[in-house]
């Protein structure tokens, strides 16, 4: 059983292995593999109504506020797919069916905090790049793991900020090195999409091959923080999964 792996794999405290985080991620995600790439799969869905051009054109006729209710419904979706991938992670870890529907409910709740945590965030990362970009990328390394601890500790959107800060101390390198090849990798694959398959199929088997892409990437990619999230708790307290996800139920 999933939580049977965790118990018996898990490092010692102080330990943070790299490795370790890639391959329970990888664990999670085969095991779950359909329902959480469709999760943020369906949330990338509105994004598709987003013009294709970007001139004045595209937003005649009342484009633009079909622009403007994609990008909406693209945000809010995009944030209640993370905290259901975070929920359905941990019911995973401890070795219990993933439920959708209990997700789902999960991240109703904790919708508006995490919307005000990413608000948040994200005016602080821009003003970060803004001081010389370095500031910029010190904020994402040491906040990786906010939004996990927004859902599972249940803190407020600057109390999230804090508790990353406090977590990923010690390990921020490590987690740089991850965020990097992280990203390194799907503007790679991202390029491709565009300038290989529109080459080869056009745009709509572009488009596809996208929103397939979102899907998976976006899935595995959520995990990735959860189970960052769960070993940085390990590491610095020595608490097991059971503890950590005591708090749902």
């Amino acid at each position: 059983m999933a939580n049977t792996s965790v118990s018996a794999n898990r490092g010692a405290a102080g330990d943070f292995r790299v490795g370790r985080v890639f391959d329970r991620t990888s664990s999670v995600y085969t095991q779950n593999f359909l329902i959480f790439t469709l999760v943020p799969l369906v949330a990338y869905l509105p994004s598709l109504l987003l013009p294709a051009r970007a001139d004045g054109m595209a937003y005649q006729n009342g484009g633009w506020m079909i622009a403007l209710v994609a990008i909406i419904l693209t945000v809010m979706l995009g944030l209640l797919s993370q905290a259901i991938l975070v929920y359905g992670s941990f019911q995973d870890m401890r070795g219990k069916q993933v439920d959708i529907g209990e997700s789902f409910n999960v991240g109703i709740g904790r919708l508006v905090p995490i919307l005000g945590l990413t608000i948040l965030e994200g005016l602080c990362i821009m003003v970060g790049f803004i001081l010389l970009f370095v500031p910029g990328l010190i904020l994402i390394t040491m906040w990786f793991v906010a939004v996990p601890i927004c859902i599972v500790e249940r803190r407020g959107p600057w109390q999230s900020l804090v508790r990353s800060g406090e977590l990923t101390k010690g390990h921020r390198w490590k987690i740089f090195g991850i965020v990097l090849v992280l990203y390194l990798v799907s503007a790679i694959v991202g390029y491709l999409l565009t300038s290989v398959l529109t080459a080869i199929g056009g745009t709509v088997l572009t488009m596809i091959a996208t929103l397939l892409w979102n899907g998976v990437w976006g899935a595995f990619f959520a995990i990735f923080v959860v189970v960052t999230y769960y070993e940085l708790r390990v590491a610095k307290e020595g608490i097991d999964i059971e503890q950590i996800a005591s708090v749902f139920d």
